[in-house]
């Protein structure tokens, strides 16, 4: 082997550690960390409207039986004047109804 693949190598080796070094110093949810910063910054624990189709929530299930066993808040919330926060899908992947924000009407 050449030395000029060896280096090659090395340099992709660090960079593999380094990306991986960098992704677990980064929070999971960055939107919670945000929104916190904002908050502090603000000097208030108001929460943000959602957004699109940003879930307003989900509803975690027992697989096969669906039983919902707890409900998950998003860091948003539906505009109370024009929205309500509804079940729309079920992601099965993660067992648990997805609730977004719906027109009220």
């Amino acid at each position: 082997m050449s030395s000029r693949i060896v280096d090659c190598v090395v340099v992709a080796a660090l960079v593999a550690s380094l990306t991986l070094v960098m992704m677990m110093a980064t929070p999971v949810d960055a939107g919670v960390l945000v929104r916190e910063e904002r908050a502090a910054r603000n000097n208030s624990a108001e929460l943000d409207f959602c957004v699109d189709s940003a879930p307003c929530g989900w509803a975690i299930y027992t697989p096969f039986t669906r039983r919902v066993e707890y409900f998950v808040k998003s860091v948003c919330i539906c505009d109370p004047k024009i929205s309500k926060c509804v079940r729309v899908s079920d992601d099965l992947s993660v067992s648990a109804y997805v609730y977004q924000c719906e027109p009220i009407s």
